[in-house]
């Protein structure tokens, strides 16, 4: 009796402490609660099969640098920015300063003081244009480090600050896209912001006005922003609830937004085109059924929600004053800690995936990294042959050499024949079956066909004209091929009822094919087998058409 009594009082207790920190009036932050929920993630199948393509992944300048969250390439120089404030390039193995935003400091416990760049991305005007965290939208002129602030952070924009500019991107005409992540909570609180109710905006910034629109609000926590190969319509990912928004420029739909793709396994971050008309979406942090991420699970239960951001707030509270009176290098560090994103990161899976879409938002491939090689994974920048991969947390830059294009199509894959195209495409389709699967299932054609009696053997041997399979299927509307339909056997069977020489002129093996020499087969053959038979660089002078996009298996084994 005495446990119980111990475990009643206990949970009197926290529900009343529950219930004194979520209803007390007054208490941070002040920000709205309400239920929201995330649509369940797919399984890790199909094209989303864990592989090992990012496995291996160089750390490149590690030590040099903290934080590469995102790229950007100019005149075959790569650009990037760190904790700090500070923008770099790579040049000849070395990391040379560019730019600087914000004042000096001790460490990046005081980016709200150093400054922090996040997004980035050339324009025409051959300007890079930077969103720092802290202090706004910038443009730099990477040869004189001159900074051009466009957009202040402490701008009203639609009557609200906009506290975490994230991401930007330009479009052909000088028109900048960038994302206000929250309008609630600074960088160093962001935790808060994915408790609370969505505040972030896609905002689009016109050069000639020098004004701001809001072209979508009441986003939780937007991120990455790319536009459109043919600018036809902008992507934001909208991080906090798995998804990526599509916002339309041109077209019948101008001006409306609707979700490009919803579900995803983990959290988009930074959007990026992949070169050949769809898009690269790195997964910051993974999810699935098995390993969901805490405050998307909470995001029916809003009081709970409430009642842990107040906490944090509470904790925070006391530092923040101690620090105030007396600075000191520990509380800046626990102030920092608390509400960072870094005290979360353990909370959910440390694999790394990034998809790519075609332009209408279906996935195309997925990659993986399952040996540790990477880790928090915020932009996929293709650059030079390889991927360069970004975060906001790791001190090295990861590069993955692979190749992901497509070969260019043809006239002859434009305009096919119907007899290569169905030739062809079970080929591209299926895997490449086992040796043992292609010597135990009998070819389709001969499991349609039923095995002639002997006085029709007879008749066909004296003739010399026996109709093979293969020319019987291109036949399918000759009398004898319905008469075999309509009488179906098993391959089994067909194999117990033909005697060993009628097997070995009808359905000749594998075995038998690899001993016979090619100028046999090619006379036994028909035209169609004679094709599926041609030497590995004939048959990538003939592509098949219409070619599905490569599988990740193909993209591994052009790693250079």
């Amino acid at each position: 009796m005495g446990f119980i009594s111990f475990i009643w009082k206990s949970l009197l207790k926290i529900t009343f402490i529950f219930f004194l920190v979520t209803l007390m009036p007054g208490l941070p932050p002040y920000v709205q609660f309400t239920e929201f929920r995330v649509s369940e993630p797919p399984p890790l199948e199909g094209l989303l099969s864990v592989n090992s393509l990012l496995n291996n992944a160089e750390q490149l300048y590690s030590g040099k640098v903290h934080g590469p969250e995102a790229f950007a390439d100019h005149k075959g120089v790569l650009y990037t920015g760190l904790h700090g404030g500070e923008i770099v390039k790579f040049v000849d193995g070395k990391v040379v300063p560019v730019a600087k935003f914000g004042k000096p400091c001790d460490g990046f416990w005081e980016e709200t003081k150093c400054g922090r760049p996040l997004g980035m991305k050339f324009g025409p005007d051959g300007l890079l244009y930077v969103t720092d965290a802290y202090y706004g939208l910038f443009k730099v002129n990477v040869n004189t480090g001159t900074k051009t602030q466009l957009v202040s952070a402490d701008e009203l924009i639609d009557g609200k600050i906009n506290k975490i500019p994230n991401s930007v991107d330009v479009a052909d005409d000088g028109t900048v896209y960038w994302t206000s992540s929250s309008c609630n909570f600074h960088l160093n609180d962001g935790l808060f912001d994915l408790l609370a109710d969505g505040s972030g905006r896609l905002i689009r910034y016109n050069p000639k006005t020098k004004s701001n629109e809001v072209l979508i609000d009441g986003l939780h926590f937007p991120n990455g922003v790319v536009v459109s190969p043919k600018e036809d319509f902008v992507l934001v990912a909208e991080t906090t609830k798995s998804r990526i928004h599509r916002y339309y420029v041109e077209g019948p739909k101008k001006g409306s937004h609707d979700i490009f793709i919803d579900g995803l396994p983990g959290l988009p971050d930074n959007l990026k085109s992949d070169g050949q008309g769809g898009f690269l979406v790195p997964l910051i942090a993974v999810r699935d059924k098995n390993y969901p991420i805490l405050f998307q699970s909470l995001g029916p239960f809003p009081l709970i929600r409430k009642f842990i951001a107040r906490i944090l707030a509470l904790l925070e509270m006391p530092f923040e004053q101690i620090n105030n009176i007396y600075p000191n290098y520990y509380a800046k560090r626990i102030v920092h800690w608390i509400g960072h994103f870094i005290s979360a990161r353990g909370l959910s899976a440390q694999d790394t995936v990034i998809l790519q879409l075609d332009v209408d938002g279906k996935i195309k491939h997925s990659y993986h990294n399952t040996d540790g090689s990477l880790s928090g994974i915020s932009e996929a920048h293709w650059f030079d042959g390889a991927f360069y991969l970004g975060s906001p947390y790791n001190t090295y830059v990861g590069r993955v050499k692979l190749s992901f294009a497509e070969p260019p199509k043809s006239k002859q894959e434009q305009k096919p024949e119907p007899q290569k195209e169905q030739q062809s495409k079970p080929q591209q389709e299926r895997q490449p079956p086992l040796p043992q699967q292609q010597q135990k299932t009998p070819s389709p054609p001969q499991q349609q066909q039923k095995p002639p009696p002997p006085q029709q053997q007879q008749k066909l041997s004296q003739h010399q004209k026996p109709s093979s399979p293969q020319q019987q299927q291109q036949k399918p509307s000759s009398p004898q091929q319905q008469q075999q339909q309509q009488k179906p056997s098993s391959p089994q069977q067909q194999q117990q009822q033909k005697p060993p020489s009628q097997q070995q002129q009808q359905e000749p093996s594998s075995q038998q094919q690899q001993q016979k020499p090619p100028s046999q087969q090619q006379q036994q053959r028909p035209p169609s087998q004679q094709q599926q038979q041609k030497p590995p660089s004939q048959q990538q002078q003939e592509p098949p058409s219409q070619p599905p996009p490569p599988p990740p298996q193909r993209l591994h084994q052009n790693k250079p």
